[in-house]
């Protein structure tokens, strides 16, 4: 026998805690496996998918695929997706936008021609079923410890009633009492001062622009308001046009918006300049009126303030945009600003996006755009918990029912909340009441209509941008009587600048996401994602296996018009299955048009119906504040709430 010496023996105690752990590791690794092929063969199971539904992920190819940011359901049935800069400041400084058509039937995708940098604007569908753009990103953040000027936001004032003031790129700023000079980082059009045609009152007219101190580091501080003379005019316009800044500093530079605005045409596939904005805008919203005009409101401006309230309304008969002084009112950005049943009344429901002041501006209210009134509706839980949340109708939108879904504090704030409130606006004096809660509190919650009424709700982050690995990997179908039933999970996460949209076919696809890290310990820094992923409801799974029965819209018109009615002819699938007698709702679904997880505009309008011979009898609603014009998505459910694939129809 051979002796163990002291050496022998480590090795041994070595080799057989080795192959110990080696086994123990292999036990392991195959009870993973077994975990892994059981759950799959169970998601995959026809009777999981009946009950639950199923996810499909989808790569796209390296050549076409994008940082998405905004998606846009096409009246062609194709998907918009924007892109811009993606939230990468290389592309940004090489002029590089992107912009994708994905076809949801074949899971291809072409890249198009993107005119600016259209990251983080915002869009809404105007009555032709184009769709207008407005604002983006003009300049990205630049955090103090990077900056190597001084700068801050200059005030740019016209006093001259006759012309515009016009201040390229580059210009000198010097102040008056520092003689410090100063440089604009971009084009600005100040406009005429406003004369009043009666009095002969002037009133000045201000646009703010960025601008950075000639001489490097603290040298170009400057701490004290002063007024500045504007390089390159004439001592006569000098007297009408200056600026003036409360400080200049080494302080965070932030994003900076633009003015432009674009229409983009479905069917040529292709962005149109329009009347640029009277103010640039970073993080707007774009909100419908009953007349077919567009408001702007919010948004961080060309020199990274965010606007004091400033509204413009965009007119398509124009295509030009009319600063509202009147209705000036601030909102943080991105805020959920909707259109009720009452034309000029607006409802802030109180979830917005990024910036704006901590502490005001943020409670929900009805706004009465006869008087730029404010009336504060009350009852919402979490408060202070309103950032990165969600907003969208409950049930047809005849019935003013509005969800706010998730949120967190504002800022960075590790705070998150699971609420799920609701306000019915038809109420006297609304306000809001609980409804449920979310398993856990949800930033960044995707809700997506369905033709049901009921709303799908998935993915979110329970920390700011999924940090921690917070990333919620569930789904659930919150139904009109305020009962979450749990879906399928999503395999990818998703949390800021996530999208989700219901297709025509009646599924959900979901793309985007910017977590901050890539780790639980955040240490490794985020990877934008670029898979999508498609949703299968269980309406559309039998637990045999068999294909599903569905309504067919096999005829009627494809224009149609407030307070008329219109008969469609609706077959089925399968011959043995019950067609037009088995129909029990008829909707129209305005198409999604969301990024940052908010889209006002979407909403479901209720068709009061009639059965006929071969199909139903709908009677549009007359009221252009529930369906104002432009294309929808018109669905047939039968008895067991299976909807038709859609037909695109135009309300004109």
């Amino acid at each position: 026998m051979l002796k163990k010496t002291p050496t022998r023996f480590v090795r041994w105690v070595v080799t057989a805690v080795v192959v110990g752990a080696l086994a123990i590791a292999t036990t392991a690794t195959v009870a993973a496996l077994y975990h892994r092929f059981q759950h799959n063969r169970l998601i995959n199971s026809d009777t999981y998918k009946a009950q639950f539904g199923k996810w499909e992920v989808v790569t796209l190819p390296k050549d076409v695929d994008a940082n998405i940011i905004h998606s846009i359901v096409l009246p062609t049935g194709k998907v918009l997706l924007i892109a811009g800069s993606g939230n990468d400041h290389h592309n940004s400084d090489k002029g590089v936008y992107n912009s994708l058509i994905f076809d949801p039937e074949t899971h291809t995708a072409t890249r198009i021609a993107t005119p600016t940098d259209l990251f983080c604007s915002d869009h809404a569908y105007l009555a032709d079923g184009t769709v207008l753009i407005a604002g983006g990103t003009g300049s990205y953040e630049v955090l103090p410890e990077n900056l190597t000027h001084a700068g801050g936001y200059m005030t740019i004032r016209n006093e001259d009633p006759d012309h515009p003031g016009f201040v390229p790129k580059g210009t000198t700023f010097t102040g008056k009492d520092s003689g410090k000079v100063y440089r604009s980082d971009r084009d600005i059009t100040v406009p005429p001062a406003a004369k009043d045609p009666v009095t002969y009152k002037v009133s000045a007219t201000d646009r703010n622009v960025y601008v950075a101190a000639d001489a490097p580091g603290a040298d170009g501080v400057w701490d004290h308001n002063d007024h500045y003379i504007i390089g390159g005019l004439t001592y006569a316009q000098q007297q009408n046009l200056y600026g003036f800044a409360p400080e200049m500093a080494l302080k965070k530079k932030e994003y900076q918006g633009i003015d432009a605005a674009y229409v983009f045409n479905p069917w040529t596939e292709t962005y149109t300049a329009v009347g640029s904005m009277g103010y640039a805008r970073w993080y707007p919203t774009l909100t419908r009126l009953p007349d077919g005009k567009v408001m702007v409101m919010s948004g961080l401006d060309g020199s990274g303030r965010i606007l004091d309230g400033q509204t413009e309304i965009y007119d398509p008969a124009t295509g030009a945009w009319t600063e509202r002084d009147d209705l000036r009112r601030i909102f943080p950005t991105y805020p959920s600003v909707f259109q009720t049943a009452t034309t000029g009344r607006l409802f802030f429901s109180g979830p917005s996006t990024g910036w704006g002041p901590a502490e005001e501006h943020r409670d929900p209210g009805i706004w009465n755009l006869t008087d730029n009134s404010f009336q504060l509706v009350p009852g919402l839980r979490d408060p202070n918990m309103l950032e990165t949340g969600s907003s969208t109708w409950l049930g047809p939108v005849q019935q003013q029912r509005l969800l706010v879904v998730g949120g967190g504090g504002v800022g960075d704030s590790a705070l998150s909340t699971g609420r799920v409130d609701i306000v019915d606006l038809n109420d006297a004096q609304p306000r809001f009441t609980p409804l449920t809660v979310l398993p856990q509190g949800t930033r960044y919650p995707n809700l997506v209509p369905l033709p049901s009424g009921d709303v799908f709700i998935t993915n979110g982050a329970n920390d700011y941008r999924g940090r921690g690995a917070s990333d919620i990997l569930a789904a659930f179908l919150l139904d009109q009587q305020g009962v979450l039933h749990p879906m399928a999970d999503p395999t990818v996460g998703r949390d800021y600048h996530s999208t989700a949209v219901l297709l025509p076919s009646g599924q959900i696809m979901t793309d985007g996401s910017n977590p901050l890290f890539a780790d639980k310990a955040n240490t490794l820094p985020g990877k934008f994602e670029r898979r999508i992923e498609i949703y299968t409801p269980p309406y559309l799974y039998r637990p045999d296996g068999g294909a599903v029965a569905r309504p067919v819209i096999t005829g009627g018109p494809d224009q149609i018009r407030r307070g008329a009615t219109f008969e469609y002819t609706v077959g089925s699938s399968q011959a043995e299955v019950p067609a037009a007698a088995d129909i029990t709702v008829v909707r129209l679904l305005a198409p999604a048009a969301i990024t940052h997880v908010t889209d006002t505009n979407e909403r479901v309008i209720d068709l009061p119906m009639a059965r006929t011979d071969s199909g139903v009898s709908v009677s549009i609603p007359d009221n252009p504040a529930i369906a104002p014009s432009g294309y929808y998505m018109l669905f047939a459910l039968n008895s067991a709430g299976v909807p038709s694939i859609a037909k695109w129809v135009h309300l004109g």
